[in-house]
């Protein structure tokens, strides 16, 4: 459970460095080119 919650937090509202600051999810959401949304 605790891993579950770190990965929640490190995906949805950590900001990262290497992306401007944003969240991966954040910016997977900006994003219509990515693999998510060309393979599904």
């Amino acid at each position: 459970a605790a891993l579950d919650s770190w990965i929640h937090h490190y995906n949805w509202h950590r900001p990262h460095q290497g992306i401007g600051g944003l969240a991966p999810m954040a910016r997977l959401a900006a994003s219509r080119n990515n693999l998510l949304t060309l393979h599904s």
